[in-house]
């Protein structure tokens, strides 16, 4: 269980610091082929789907949205877990 809880505060926080690299990219490099390289994304999950009882309407739904930054942010982030665990 501790273990499962390392790996999703790593992907989480590694996550947020893909989100970081890639708005600082944008700003170092508006325009051009680097700038589409990154904002290129993977959509991948559940669609928000909704039930409607009338009474109560639910909707759920989970999507991931991986880029080439977020991939990074996730690597680094383990990186630098796995130094700090040494």
């Amino acid at each position: 269980m501790k273990n499962t809880l390392h790996v999703i505060v790593v992907v989480a926080v590694g996550s947020l610091l893909g989100i970081f690299i890639g708005k600082l990219l944008n700003i170092w490099f508006p325009v051009g082929q680097i700038n589409a390289l990154l904002n290129t994304a993977i959509n991948t999950g559940l669609n928000p789907t909704t039930v409607d009882l009338n009474l109560v309407e639910i909707t759920a739904g989970l999507v991931f949205k991986f880029n080439i930054s977020s991939i990074a942010g996730i690597f680094l982030a383990a990186v630098v877990y796995k130094q700090l665990v040494k």
